[in-house]
């Protein structure tokens, strides 16, 4: 990929605006009033308006009620790190990063005079981020050129039109399904749900695929995990062959899966069981109920990824023609089996990775939607964002070379068309037109991994404190930094994401490594995205809710100074390295 070109910005922005202190003479007029009329009294001047007085004692004028003079308000950016590259307000240090910052808590926009002084030819980037649910509009400001690259063709294989499906299935996860679930009960009742289907090696039935399609299978492994909990490993009679899914690739999907301490194991000791008992009358049992994981042949299309996976929560639903007729009463995921077979090493990975995170939607499903209600279910992208934030987790173990944050979700996230920057955090818009919400919700997932580890991540899991996901965010990132909060977090990312901070990256910052418990969390250096960089070329009429804007200066010697117009309820952040 080519480099970026480098330009020496020496155009500086807006008008400065200075301030004079101004003393007001307004008590002074008031003394000379109160003069004049003691002169007035003493002389048996004022009139009949005069107040009557007691002999000897004079007069006593009133105390005027005058306001409290308010402090005007500092318009500054000022450091945001500590032993960092931000000396003061006004200095760097010629090295390292450095990051100010100026919260523009007000309701309208205001100007922010910068002016930093240690630069030898370091970048300057100046990050835009909106901590309110609301876009707000954005002032134009002089924007740097760069080149775009060839990254969206690389991210878009992973999309192939698979969108609508994907759509389709998460909808009825999160809402659909409690039209069909029956009456809710005060206790687990199974009365009317069905009982576990106990197959063995070698049984064949049909199975629905998510277009309704019937498809005949086999199960062809089955494995014990360490809780005690059968999980049954089907795949479709077309593609049960030896130049297909061959027993080799069944064997790594079950090994993977069900051994102690892999992906089953995993996704249960951060959030729960995927399965158990519950108080709706038309969901299948909890007991002793298996988990199926079956492998169909999607679309027959003759290629691999586009849809590698997915859970539906229609199958969990009890059987009934005309109603749902095409549910497979079982708790299960779905696999491709083309990807298997046909996306080589990256297909196989993929896989691996995929059962992680639909194991994630599979938990979510019956930890908020079946066992606190269908308003408790995460909205699409923290849903998503919690699957994501899995697959990392669960990467390492799966593959030591790769982690899906440091190679897909914030590659995508910085390179997608002119980057998904300014895309809204809370808007789910997986490959649209100028956003990837996966690459959002992914990256800024595996950020508050790295930052707040796994305590915040299973505490994140299992908040109840809203309906409202973001206010769930929220929530679970002060249960381990009671000082910090979603409005922070999104900033400091915007940050470490938008100026692609170097690593090591000041604290509270960047993609530090982290060990926590059994999990890896790898390194992320940004700096080496620095080539498929993409850059907007023109200024958004609004900066979107919850998202953020990179605009760079290259190059820069001496003093930067600029001042800047940060919009209402946006944080600007200066970052120089």
């Amino acid at each position: 990929m080519a480099s970026p070109q480098r330009h020496t910005n020496t155009n500086t922005q807006g008008k400065t605006v200075t301030h004079t202190s101004r003393i007001s003479l307004f008590p002074r007029s008031i003394a000379i009033t109160l003069l004049t009329a003691a002169a007035l009294s003493a002389c048996g001047g004022g009139g009949d308006e005069q107040p009557a007085t007691t002999a000897g004692t004079p007069s006593t004028p009133p105390t005027p009620d005058l306001p409290s003079p308010k402090p005007t308000p500092a318009i500054a950016a000022t450091p945001a790190c500590t032993n960092c590259g931000a000396i003061d307000a006004n200095t760097y240090a010629g090295d390292g990063v450095g990051v100010w910052q100026h919260i523009n808590a007000e309701a309208s926009a205001v100007d922010v005079p910068i002016s930093i002084s240690g630069l030898r030819g370091h970048d300057v980037t100046l990050v835009f981020t909106n901590e309110t649910g609301i876009a707000q509009t954005m002032p134009s400001i002089s924007l740097t050129t760069s080149n775009s690259s060839n990254v969206v063709a690389r991210a878009l294989k992973w999309d192939d039109g698979a969108i609508p499906s994907k759509r389709r299935i998460s909808e009825f996860n999160r809402e659909g399904w409690a039209a069909l679930a029956g009456t809710r009960g005060m206790t687990p009742s199974f009365s009317m749900t069905s009982a576990p289907n106990q197959s063995a090696v070698n049984d064949t039935r049909t199975w629905y695929h998510s277009d309704d399609s019937a498809r005949s299978a086999t199960l062809v492994r089955q494995r014990v995990a360490a809780d005690g909990t059968t999980i049954n490993f089907w795949l479709e009679d077309s593609e049960n062959d030896a130049t297909k899914v061959s027993s080799a690739i069944v064997d790594l999907l079950a090994n993977n899966f069900a051994s102690s301490g892999r992906i089953y194991d995993m996704v249960k000791a951060v959030g729960g069981p995927v399965w158990g008992s519950h108080t709706y009358s038309n969901l299948i049992g909890g007991t002793d109920r298996p988990i199926d994981i079956v492998i169909l042949n999607f679309d027959s299309n003759g290629q691999p990824f586009g849809e590698v996976g997915y859970f539906y929560s229609r199958n969990a639903i009890k059987q009934v023609p005309i109603i749902n007729p095409y549910s497979n009463e079982s708790v299960s995921l779905y696999l491709d089996a083309e990807t298997l077979y046909l996306g080589g090493a990256d297909g196989l990975r993929e896989m691996l990775v995929t059962m992680a995170h639909e194991a994630m939607h599979m938990q979510n499903f019956y930890r908020r939607s079946v066992l606190k209600g269908p308003a408790h279910m995460f909205a699409e992208w923290l849903d998503e964002a919690s699957a994501m934030m899995m697959e990392d987790f669960a990467s390492l173990s799966i593959d030591e070379e790769y982690n899906t944050i440091r190679d897909v979700r914030l590659p995508e996230y910085i390179g997608y068309k002119a980057g998904s920057y300014n895309c809204s955090l809370i808007t789910w818009t997986p490959y649209a037109e100028s956003c990837e919400s996966y690459a959002v919700s992914g990256s800024f997932g595996g950020f508050l991994n790295r930052q707040l580890g796994l305590d915040f991540y299973k505490a994140m899991l299992t908040d109840f404190s809203s309906t409202n996901s973001a206010s769930v965010l929220d929530s679970a990132i002060r249960s381990v930094e009671p000082t910090s909060s979603l409005g922070e977090q999104l900033r400091r990312f915007a940050a470490t994401s938008g100026a692609l901070m170097k690593s090591p990256s000041p604290a509270g910052y960047g993609f530090p490594e982290r060990v926590d418990g059994p999990f890896t969390l790898p390194v992320i250096d940004p700096q080496t995205l620095l080539p498929s960089r993409t850059l907007t070329q023109s200024v958004p009429a609004t900066l979107e809710s919850y998202a953020s804007l990179p605009v760079v200066r290259t190059a820069v010697s001496g003093i930067y100074s600029e001042t800047v117009k940060v919009p209402a309820g946006t944080t600007l952040s200066v970052v120089i390295q």
